[in-house]
């Protein structure tokens, strides 16, 4: 079985064209005989986080993230990661 572990320098997003593999709640993709985590995308947001956008932010990670409607999101380019909650942070 490949390694399972976050792509350190990208992201798998879904439909990339990697065979994927679900296991413990989450879909993995495998990469160069790797699994790298699937990033979770908050389908369909409207609009965009930045700095000074009225949401609360959160350091997580090493990264900021703006809690809107309960949830952490962290913008990444044109789409916006799914980060959990603020009481039970994740990341991808």
């Amino acid at each position: 079985m490949p390694d399972r572990h976050p792509a350190p320098d990208h992201e798998h997003l879904p439909g990339d064209g990697h065979e994927t593999v679900e296991h413990d709640g989450h879909v993995d993709h495998v990469h160069d005989g790797e699994q790298h985590t699937e990033a979770l995308v908050h389908e369909d947001h409207e609009g965009a986080h930045h700095e000074g956008d009225g949401h609360e932010t959160v350091e997580h990670d090493g990264h900021v993230d703006h809690v809107h409607d309960g949830h952490l999101h962290h913008q990444h380019g044109d789409h916006v990661h799914e980060h959990g909650t603020p009481e039970k942070p994740q990341s991808d």
